[in-house]
């Protein structure tokens, strides 16, 4: 029994303590601080086995429901394909054709165009319809690494859908028509042949004006007159010179007649006084047809007042000196004529001004026949030759004009370090004015079969340009889903499409949009990043 404290009236609290606890609840206190604790080292225990087993890598969504059909360690990081199937890591999956090396013809690595049997075309390969080394040497073209390696390598996905997903689209190697050009700022002015700066031939007052500044004209025509005294002067000498000429033949003949009577002595005068007045006659001729007069022949043979008569208006039309009552008035009138048709493109006269020899009076000019001036880069001065084709662009939106080159200057202009080049263009319609400026292509070559992509289809490291072509089997079922590396050579270009002087076929499947994604993925791979598969 316990004993009772004498001081409290209580149990004593000594003996309480050692008083022995019942079994029952020694049980329950020992379930309720054990079990959590071998809970969590029960815990413990299952992530360290999970861990060691999976690598320590958290499994997939679908490998926790049970649906992942690959297994974990069938992954080839370097190529991003499953291992298994990885024609670059198992080349005995999909072997690389015997290789051929660098071809110094096209300038490329496994050329096809010489080894046909390289392409990816699903039927027999179809050759360049035209010399592709030919076009290759008409100007300098980009070149590629004989010893880079990047063709070697071919760009694979696990099936058709994860190539869709990655944002690759693919167009077709075609033939189309490309030209190689040079191109050049340049400016169209008139043919200098067919521009003329009409001045008179004497000084003189203009007497009438009968065309001004856009009026067309004829050849032949008579813009203005100019009423010259030297021109009078060379009449008046012109007609004394027709009358010596007829007195002296006279006298000649009237001593000839006479037979051996008359001195011998006064015939050679006679004949001698005779040839003088032909040559006066000759000069007064002469003189006339330097101030631009057609003066008919044989006047001598007519009487003094009907070559008066003619040389009064010598070369005016009856119809301009019936509109003129000053006209008719003056025998010193000198036409100002069209030296061909054309139009007026400037005057600069009036009735009643005093000209001379240095007086600008007309521009004509034919507008038909205008010259093109290019200002071609020194550097491609070494492609200008006469003859080569040229298509010209105004600044102004007029129709594009086509013309050949007729001269190419031996000289570099010393400020603006290019060479000048003239063409001769054909503007039958006269659409294009004087000094309009615009750009001019030179054509080198014109091919109507060129083989051609889409710009976007070719990407290029530092020395070398590429196509991705895509396998010939790539849509057959357990072929596998791989590109091809392709060296190409790059030739005539647009906005839209590149020329491929060697590297591709017509027909062969080429990557276009996502193609920066493969150049990408055969870069990282040619670093060898990844997992290092080829080791295992």
């Amino acid at each position: 029994m316990s004993t009772i404290s004498t001081t409290t009236g209580q149990p004593d609290p000594r003996e309480t303590a050692n008083a022995p606890i019942p079994l029952r609840r020694q049980f329950w206190g020992w379930f309720y601080y054990g079990v959590p604790n071998l809970l969590v080292f029960g815990l413990l225990g299952s992530v360290l086995f999970f861990g060691h087993h999976t690598g320590w890598k958290m499994p997939k969504l679908s490998e926790l429901r049970g649906t992942s059909v690959v297994a974990p360690d069938d992954w080839c990081s370097e190529h991003l394909v499953p291992e298994s199937i990885c024609i670059e890591c198992n080349t005995e999956l999909h072997p690389k054709p015997k290789e051929v090396g660098f071809c110094r013809l096209h300038g490329v690595n496994e050329c096809v165009t010489c080894h046909p049997e390289l392409a990816q075309s699903t039927g027999a390969a179809k050759l360049p319809a035209y010399d592709t080394v030919r076009a290759i040497g008409v100007m300098s073209r980009p070149e590629n690494n004989s010893r880079d390696g990047l063709h070697k390598r071919r760009i694979q996905f696990a099936t058709i859908e994860s190539a869709t997903k990655s944002g690759i689209d693919i167009d077709v190697a075609q033939e189309r028509r490309m030209s190689d050009a040079i191109s050049a700022n340049g400016q169209i002015m008139f043919d200098p042949t067919r521009l003329a700066h009409l001045s008179p031939r004497a000084a003189g007052t203009v007497a009438a004006v009968f065309k001004t500044t856009g009026d067309e004209v004829q050849q032949g025509d008579i813009l203005a007159l100019v009423d010259a005294t030297l021109v009078g002067q060379a009449k008046s000498q012109l007609l004394q010179a027709v009358v010596q000429v007829q007195l002296k033949r006279s006298n000649v003949e009237r001593l000839q007649s006479a037979g051996a009577g008359v001195p011998a002595r006064s015939l050679v005068e006679a004949e001698s006084a005779l040839q003088e007045a032909e040559i006066a006659l000759l000069s007064g001729h002469q003189a006339l047809v330097n101030l631009g007069f057609d003066v008919p022949d044989g006047l001598e043979n007519r009487d003094a007042k009907s070559i008066a008569e003619e040389l009064r208006l010598l070369g005016i039309p009856a119809r301009l000196v019936a509109s003129s009552s000053s006209v008719a008035r003056t025998t010193n009138l000198i036409p100002i004529r069209a030296p061909y048709e054309g139009v007026v493109v400037a005057s600069d006269v009036v009735v009643g001004e005093v000209v001379d020899a240095t007086k600008l009076l007309f521009t004509v000019a034919d507008p038909s026949r205008v010259l093109l001036t290019l200002n071609v880069r020194q550097e491609d001065g070494k492609y200008m030759k006469p003859d080569l084709p040229v298509v010209f662009h105004p600044d102004d939106g007029s129709p594009d004009v086509t013309g050949r080159i007729a001269w190419v200057s031996p000289a570099i202009d010393e400020h603006t370090r290019t060479l000048q080049v003239r063409a001769n263009l054909d503007d039958s319609t006269s659409r294009l004015r004087d000094k309009t400026f615009g750009t001019g292509r030179i054509v080198l070559r014109d091919e109507p079969n060129a083989i051609v992509v889409p710009l976007e289809a070719v990407q290029s490291t530092s020395d070398a340009a590429f196509i991705f072509v895509r396998d010939r089997n790539f849509l057959k079922e357990g072929s596998p889903k791989a590109f091809h590396v392709r060296q190409v050579r790059l030739g005539a270009r647009d906005d839209k499409y590149v020329e491929l002087l060697g590297g591709v076929l017509p027909g062969e499947v080429i990557a276009t949009k996502g193609s920066p994604v493969l150049l990408a993925q055969l870069l990282r791979s040619n670093l060898g990043a990844g997992c290092g598969c080829h080791d295992h």
